[in-house]
């Protein structure tokens, strides 16, 4: 069977970086790895007894006085929320002395850019933007530090920061791998339903609490009128296509690609050909070209008017409701991921701030970190189109009457979190979790498209999983 260029791709980088890949146990899974030496600050910070850390001029004084002059530089994906960043950065650097540079490339490939600056040793980076699907390759890997000892040392991190008030869904869902925390969650979202109130009150129809009404209504709507579709979701060849498969799979399955305690395919279980039919079911009512849709062109179809439903990320509604960008911006709503067989569930995505083990500035790099995503600049964040993932954010009573999507943002992460309490890590705890993805996107792709059966794609994806571990043992 042909590979897709994306997939050879991966196939090519994994080759190239298994110099730094952790060991493997039998079942491919990564074992935990060995703690990095360089993954504890390297001694504590004294305190004069004129600086008082517990405010952030005080802390920011003492950073100064400790790294002024000093520099660092990210390696990031152009998102919003860095986009945020930027526009209050120089505070950071006006406060604390250290400069700041970035370099922002496409979301799509700062992943594999990383991978390849880890695996070269040269240090080039003292901060990488990791997604969540990548956060267990990159701590199997051994390429960046677990972040326990800087969140507790409270000169370092002082209580401003506020770790708790991260939603619980991202602070466990999005950033932690083999029970470490790897990473500072700065743009957190999950996936919910958008549908348009106009069609669903003109029809007398309530919007999809299950998977089976869900399906039912995008049936009842494909085609009811000219050019008007039941759903749009992503579903392009690849990892788009294994995203979205998986924002519906843990309604039916606790194991989209892979088991999650022995890190095994079992993408041809019967459970997970179930979701895979339906997935492919659901997206007969979606525009005739919706095997090529990632998030934008998803996006897109819905709010051009085009189809009666959505399911996406939390982190685009406000393109929804906006009357510049949407057509239907004052005839939606939003209700969480329906549940499955399974129960409730929802997508865990996002972004979160590493250490590379390589870097020589780690404590000027979590400074920034703690700067930049702590909940006391929190509202300056938001205010700059900052994707939020704090609790402070989505209940402040000031932000909802700006903003009434926020409500339903957070209903839809507790879905998420949900999961979690299912024992099920929506991001496999995996070395090798976005390669898994992208295989049963291929595959999932050419059964939507009607090139193979839905039984014949999980068979097929099952084969290409274990033949890629196999190459990894």
């Amino acid at each position: 069977m042909q590979k897709s260029l994306g997939l050879l791709f991966v196939l090519l980088l994994a080759v190239a970086l298994g110099a730094c890949a952790g060991q493997q146990g039998a079942a491919g899974g990564a074992a935990v790895p060995a703690q990095p030496s360089t993954a504890e600050p390297a001694q504590p910070i004294e305190v004069p007894d004129d600086i008082d850390v517990s405010t952030v001029e005080g802390w920011g004084a003492l950073m100064r006085s400790q790294f002024e002059g000093d520099s660092i530089n990210l390696l990031v994906g152009a998102h919003p929320a860095i986009e945020a960043m930027r526009g209050f950065y120089r505070d950071f650097v006006d406060i604390t002395g250290i400069d700041v540079n970035f370099r922002i490339i496409t979301d799509g490939t700062v992943i594999s850019v990383a991978l390849l600056e880890a695996a070269s040793g040269a240090g080039n980076y003292d901060i990488f933007a990791v997604d969540a699907a990548s956060i267990p390759a990159f701590w199997g890997r051994q390429i960046v530090v677990p972040l326990e000892a800087f969140l507790e040392d409270e000169v370092r991190t002082p209580a401003w920061f506020d770790y708790e008030d991260i939603i619980p869904a991202f602070a466990q869902g999005i950033s932690r791998s083999q029970g470490r925390i790897i990473g500072i969650p700065y743009a957190g979202e999950t996936r919910f339903l958008g549908y348009r109130t106009d069609l669903f009150e003109e029809h007398g129809k309530e919007p999809p609490r299950t998977m089976d009404e869900f399906l039912e209504l995008a049936r009842y709507f494909n085609n009811i009128e000219p050019g008007l579709f039941g759903v749009s979701m992503r579903a392009a060849s690849g990892r788009q296509g294994g995203s979205g498969f998986q924002s519906i799979a843990y309604a039916f399955t606790d194991s989209a690609f892979v088991n999650p305690a022995t890190f095994q395919p079992e993408f041809d279980s019967p459970e997970t050909t179930q979701a895979i039919q339906f997935f492919v079911d659901l997206l007969e009512n979606a525009p005739p070209d919706v095997s090529t849709f990632a998030h934008e062109e998803a996006l897109s179809a819905f709010t051009q008017g085009i189809t009666a439903m959505w399911l996406d990320a939390t982190a685009l509604a406000g393109r929804i409701v906006n009357p510049e960008t949407s057509l239907i911006y004052d005839r939606v709503n939003f209700v969480p991921t329906p549940m499955g067989p399974k129960g409730m569930n929802a997508a865990l995505a996002g972004w979160n701030f590493t250490l590379p083990v390589d870097s020589a500035n780690h404590d000027q790099a979590w400074a920034f970190i703690v700067y930049m995503a702590s909940r006391e600049n929190a509202r300056t964040y938001f205010d700059n189109g900052g994707v939020p993932s704090r609790t402070s954010l989505f209940t402040d009573p000031d932000l909802i009457e700006q903003n009434w999507t926020l409500p339903r943002q957070l209903e839809a992460m507790d879905h998420a979190l949900g999961l979690i309490e299912r024992g099920i890590s929506y991001n496999p705890d995996f070395t090798y979790t976005n390669d898994m993805m992208d295989i049963a996107g291929t595959f999932i792709s050419m059964a939507l498209v009607g090139q193979i059966s839905v039984e014949e794609a999980a068979r097929l994806g099952q084969l290409e999983m274990l033949d890629f571990l196999a190459d990894r043992e």
